[in-house]
């Protein structure tokens, strides 16, 4: 008789926990029915597969056997099962798709019109967060994948795929004194109140502007952005200057200038998704992600205003 798998996986989690309660707790079980599981399965094996001596356990030889390839087993069993389901989710899928407000105009429109273009059976549904808000729903699988912007080390479980590394520009209202040059550097910034994220949700945004600062050996008068909209507004009452993409910003925006800085300080979007990709989906989609040129784009640098 072949045993059920139900009860090879029983007995691999009592093995890896060397203890019938822990593995009870483990698997969400009693502990009376999970050793009576595993006497169904030694009768079904017609061997012994645990040495009892009281409260201990010990493996014998052929519950080592088991152990082993029990996990092997079960882990080609689930292959199988994400493989089924993968193909019947291949005809059509929905992910959710997380997106940093900053990459609202530039790569996800890029990432979804690619998607559109080459999975069109994949529909992306989009909502919008900060990126310490999009990471922890990724890693507690709220999310497929999401669009980050400046993201710091990802939580467990979480992998990035680089999708831009962007240079900056600095938007400053078009009256100030500094908007009718063609390029700026940080030097020309020194004296100027910039806006960092007012959120640790956002903390790498403004730990890249600062570390671009410390790098030329300046320490800036900087203000946490009192909106939560890019540093519109402030920017508009005087508040502060922003360091920031060009892509986060529509492309006409009267009252705003954008003059590049040089040497460019650079800030990189990804997508982030759990590991491993479970679905066909998903996959499809990180190979589009990988597709998609990063390039180090010249006419973002070279757009004024």
């Amino acid at each position: 008789m072949t045993p059920d798998l139900r009860l090879i996986r029983y007995f691999v989690v009592v093995a890896e926990e060397g203890n019938v309660t822990r593995a009870a707790e483990r698997l969400h079980i009693s502990q009376p029915s999970l050793s009576a599981a595993i006497r169904q399965l030694e009768a079904q094996l017609g061997v012994e597969l645990l040495a009892r001596a009281g409260r201990r356990i010990e493996i014998t030889p052929a519950g080592e056997l088991l152990r082993e390839r029990g996990r092997e087993l079960l882990d080609q069993a689930d292959a199988i099962v994400d493989e089924v389901r993968d193909r019947h989710e291949a005809g059509a899928s929905r992910l959710s798709l997380g997106v940093s407000p900053t990459a609202r105009y530039g790569i996800a429109q890029r990432l979804l019109v690619a998607c559109t273009t080459q999975v069109p059976a994949v529909m992306l549904y989009t909502i919008e967060n900060t990126t310490g808000a999009l990471l922890r729903d990724i890693a507690r699988g709220r999310l497929d994948l999401a669009i980050t912007f400046c993201a710091p080390d990802p939580p467990p479980g979480v992998e990035l795929v680089l999708l831009d590394d962007e240079a900056t520009i600095v938007h400053l209202p078009t009256e100030h004194p500094l908007a009718a040059r063609t390029r700026l550097t940080l030097e020309d910034l020194k004296d100027e109140t910039i806006l960092v994220a007012a959120t640790d949700d956002s903390h790498g945004f403004s730990n890249h502007v600062l570390s671009a600062f410390a790098a030329a050996g300046m320490a800036p008068h900087t203000l946490a952005d009192p909106y939560p909209d890019l540093g519109l507004q402030a920017v508009r009452e005087n508040l502060g200057i922003v360091i920031y993409p060009r892509s986060a910003f529509p492309a006409e925006l009267p009252g705003s200038a954008f003059i590049p800085l040089t040497p460019p300080v650079r800030m990189p979007f990804h997508l982030a998704y759990r590991a491993p990709p479970k679905t066909t989906a998903i996959r499809s989609v990180l190979e589009v992600a990988r597709s998609l040129e990063a390039p180090r784009n010249s006419k973002t640098e070279d757009r004024v205003r």
